[in-house]
């Protein structure tokens, strides 16, 4: 159970992009009683008063729509708000920037690459609207691109504080390179964020980065010492500040790695509670409550999840765990489809079809397990080279998602073929039994007909001289024990039937619940 917790959480939100860059609440210099457009003893423009009071009212206004929730509306009227500022002010740079942000948060990426692009015209070595453009670049799969303006940001002002945000997203583009096999990224990675931190030894995403690499090489490297380190930055951390959520996300990856299920669980349900918007904290808590069977709390988990990033693959392949655990067979098929559109090239989601098939929905009849059947072909068909490796290597206790498949396909022929043998046995003796019953009633009307000649007999109305039958009387007796018997038989052969039949049953229960039991929580969110 607690090994496929750690390999559904283990890929949750690896590349966690926590850039703290200042939207909205940046600092300008200034205020005194210089002209616009004059320049100070750094050669920064001088902010006046009446600049400074300008963009102070559209910051007021950035805090007060971001505290009501982002809409087509108040984005619109803020980013207007801090764009006037920057064409009333000689193009402040930070209220130009700031409406870059405006519409990065309200998830209007194409407005906010344009403006963050009119920023580096104005202001061609801007670091943070570099580092922002470095990121829309990189989320939307332009790693190229998005690593190159991440160099320019750096380049711009190696030592700034303003690059200490491109030096943590470039460790975490590294860490997720490391953990993909190229092992010189480790080292990259870790001198990235110690000269983050030598400029800037309080700025925490950057110590969630290192606490986070630390723990990569614990578990991905085989090296239980790098977990204690994980956890002493983690202590340095969070003194620092209490509050910063994703450290506690990290705390649970920890303690997930000791074992220890309860405090893990505990520290991602802090992680979401100091940041609603934390995604990743939500995905590894509603994995974990797959393993313990807590179908309700992972159902809630993955919804908050699809609500932060309706395209997660990942969080649509819970949801349909969990509604499949809590028996809503048709959201848990409708969520696997959805998944289906979202990525077709990752096929666990097939695998999770079949078992809803087999397990679940499935009507016991032979039909039924043909089905199931052609899923799982279709999963051997379409399955990764990931799939076809054993988790913990060949001489493990754990069988690849491809081997899964196979036992499955057996089970349900085996099943099928059981179902169809019984059913067909007892459609022979259903018929047996049908001739059997035409004998016994035609014994019926023969021991009739002798019940009424003894009665004549008897009764003297038999014609004097006329002599008994006694041969036709003994041969309608013999028809009658040989109909009893029978029909005997016949309720024998039925009740031995009905027996193997229930047998059958028994077994394919048995080889489903055996299956149940190796793949609780099969959902494969590594991919």
């Amino acid at each position: 159970m607690l090994k496929n917790a750690k390999i559904i959480v283990r890929v949750a939100g690896i590349l966690i992009v926590l850039v703290v860059l200042g939207c909205g609440g940046a600092k300008v210099k200034g205020g005194g009683d210089g002209e616009a457009g004059g320049v100070d003893a750094d050669g920064k423009p001088i902010i006046t008063k009446e600049a400074r009071k300008d963009f102070d009212r559209a910051v007021e206004a950035y805090n007060e729509a971001k505290k009501e929730g982002w809409n087509e509306k108040n984005c619109g009227s803020v980013a207007k708000k801090f764009n006037a500022v920057a064409k009333g002010h000689n193009n402040m740079v930070e209220a130009m920037y700031n409406v870059g942000c405006v519409y990065d948060e309200c998830k209007m990426k194409g407005k906010a690459e344009a403006a963050f692009k009119s920023t580096l015209k104005k202001h061609e070595k801007h670091q943070p609207s570099m580092i922002h453009l470095a990121i829309i670049s990189l989320e939307a799969g332009k790693n190229d691109d998005g690593q190159a303006m991440l160099k320019e940001a750096i380049l711009a002002g190696r030592n700034t504080l303003d690059a200490v945000p491109a030096y943590n997203l470039a460790a975490t583009i590294l860490r997720a390179k490391a953990r993909q096999g190229d092992g010189a990224a480790w080292k990259k990675a870790q001198k990235n964020l110690r000269t983050a931190l030598a400029i800037d030894s309080k700025y925490m995403p950057a110590l969630y980065q290192l606490t986070m690499l630390y723990y990569d090489i614990a578990v991905e490297l085989k090296k239980p010492s790098y977990l204690t380190l994980a956890s002493l930055v983690f202590n340095q951390a969070v003194k620092l500040d209490p509050e910063y959520a994703p450290n506690y996300h990290a705390l649970g990856l920890i303690n997930l790695q000791k074992n220890e299920l309860v405090e893990a669980l505990k520290a991602f349900e802090a992680a979401f509670q100091k940041d609603p918007n934390l995604y990743e904290a939500y995905m590894s808590f509603g994995a974990i409550n797959l393993n313990f069977r807590g179908y309700a709390e992972s159902k809630s988990a993955f919804e908050k999840a699809i609500g932060l990033k309706p395209g997660s693959y990942d969080a649509h392949m819970g949801l349909g765990v969990a509604a499949r655990g809590l028996g809503d067979f048709t959201l848990a098929k409708a969520e696997y489809k959805k998944a289906a559109e979202i990525d077709p090239a990752r096929t666990d989601y097939i695998f999770n079809l079949g078992l809803l098939e087999m397990d679940y929905t499935n009507d016991g009849t032979p039909e039924g397990y043909a089905k199931a059947s052609k899923v799982f072909e279709k999963f051997l068909k379409k399955a990764t080279p990931a799939h076809k490796k054993d988790p913990d290597g060949k001489r493990g206790k754990q069988i690849s998602w491809y081997k899964k498949a196979e036992k499955r396909i057996k089970s349900c022929e085996k099943a099928e073929k059981q179902i169809r043998e019984a059913l067909k046995e007892m459609a022979e003796l259903e018929k047996m039994a049908a001739e059997q019953a035409v004998i016994a009633k035609e014994a019926e009307e023969m021991q009739k007909k002798a019940e009424e000649l003894a009665k004549e007999e008897e009764a003297g109305k038999v014609a004097k001289g006329e002599e008994v039958d006694e041969a036709a009387i003994e041969a309608e007796l013999a028809a009658e024990e040989k109909a009893a018997e029978a029909a005997a038989k016949a309720e024998k052969d039925a009740k031995k039937a009905e027996k193997e039949a229930e047998k059958a049953e028994e077994e394919a229960e048995k080889d489903k619940k055996a299956a149940e039991d190796k793949e609780k929580g099969s959902v494969d969110l590594e991919g």
